[in-house]
């Protein structure tokens, strides 16, 4: 299911756990001016099923936040990191996002197949939820999809926006394609960042 080698995987869950001690495209660049036009940027989340029919118009890469309504980390998560200006504008500009709480009890018709909830353990899990995850039930954890549905790669837990920026960029600019031939920590080295002001830790 992973489209990406084993090495690439791997390095996202070490800088995910480095970092809790974690359609068409456009440039940087015009990024940078579009969030100076129009303001503080925020990520406009999407359901599940927001996203399947925008996706289908306008195919775009997925982002998926999988969250419970317990996870203390996935709260940081939303206010330290989703609520940068900078980190919005990235990902509303690169992906469909999607809030998906990994425990939800209904079903849903996707490729085919209906996906229902699983009791059991803690609270249970929504057997969509641990496909993508694949059966790696921790939180919060990240997916990035393809337009087509397919894993690019998981982030797992708590991702500080210094961390999370250039590794939005990189994937959503699909740099980890191997015909982009773009090598992640190198990436990360030469990342200018589009935001005008230092990142300053939340308090």
């Amino acid at each position: 299911m992973n489209i990406l080698k084993n090495s690439l995987s791997v390095l996202f869950v070490i800088l995910a756990f480095s970092s809790f001690a974690g359609g068409p495209k456009t440039t940087v660049t015009e990024t940078k001016n579009s969030a100076t036009n129009s303001g503080e940027k925020k990520i406009k989340w999407l359901s599940w099923e927001e996203m399947v029919k925008l996706n289908a118009k306008n195919p775009k890469n997925i982002f998926i936040d999988f969250y419970t309504s317990w996870c203390g980390w996935c709260k940081v998560m939303d206010k330290n990191t989703f609520e940068d200006p900078t980190v919005a504008e990235l990902m509303s500009t690169y992906f469909y996002c999607v809030k998906f709480d990994a425990e939800r009890k209904d079903t849903i018709n996707f490729l085919n197949k209906d996906w229902v909830f699983i009791p059991g353990g803690r609270n249970g899990y929504h057997e969509l939820a641990a496909y993508f995850m694949q059966n790696q039930l921790s939180y919060p954890t990240f997916c990035v999809l393809t337009p087509d549905f397919k894993l690019i790669t998981p982030l797992k837990g708590y991702i500080t926006v210094p961390q999370f920026e250039p590794v939005v960029s990189y994937l959503g600019q699909d740099f980890w394609m191997p015909s982009k031939n773009q090598d992640l920590e190198t990436y990360k080295q030469n990342y200018k960042s589009p935001r005008t002001t230092p990142w300053v830790a939340p308090q």
